[in-house]
């Protein structure tokens, strides 16, 4: 039973899956426009379906053991084919004249991207819970805080990665510690130039 839901809550989880709603959640925020959020969450949505449609047939072809990409000798690929993609969305921003938080964000990620990288020649951070960190606390401060009543999401989802056997213990710690450092360079980029 408790194996089931964390391998619910991972699914849930994914960071394919959390990134969706990031254009609404800020888009909304900042404009208080939901139809102009929702148009930049498709956008957005296409880049996510073309990475996840990557992985699943890297999974096909026996390049990545699973949808996690689980094992990190495996991860180069995953992190370069991540980098050409938010390439190309962050060049649709500038041609499409996008919002200029998503193009701040689009370059904090890109920065999360090469750190994992980084970290991912020594050991394999989770991913999940760096995303989960990244956001809540980007949320809680873009939301003044409100959103720090979901930080119980950040040891649930490592929990979860810990019960399905993806990561070890100090995995999921410097997946959130990722996670955290991400949204504060962020957050300071918005400051200095949004």
């Amino acid at each position: 039973m408790k194996s089931s839901l964390a391998r619910f809550i991972s699914f849930i989880f994914n960071p394919i899956i959390l990134l969706i709603f990031v254009p609404l959640f800020l888009l909304y925020k900042v404009d208080d426009d939901l139809t102009y959020a929702l148009t930049w969450t498709a956008y957005t949505f296409f880049f996510l379906l073309a990475m996840t449609l990557f992985i699943k047939y890297m999974v096909s072809r026996g390049v990545f053991t699973n949808m996690d990409v689980s094992k990190r000798e495996q991860r180069p690929l995953l992190f370069g084919m991540s980098m050409v993609l938010i390439t190309f969305y962050l060049g649709g921003l500038f041609l499409l004249d996008g919002p200029r938080i998503l193009i701040i964000i689009t370059i904090g990620i890109m920065i999360g991207i090469i750190l994992s990288s980084i970290i991912n020649t020594r050991l394999k951070a989770s991913m999940h819970v760096a995303t989960i960190s990244a956001l809540i606390f980007a949320l809680a401060i873009v939301y003044n805080g409100y959103y720090l009543l979901s930080l119980f999401l950040i040891p649930l989802v490592a929990w979860a990665r810990l019960k399905i056997k993806r990561h070890t213990l100090p995995e999921t710690v410097v997946g959130g510690l990722l996670g955290i450092l991400l949204s504060l360079c962020i957050y300071g980029l918005v400051k200095t130039f949004a």
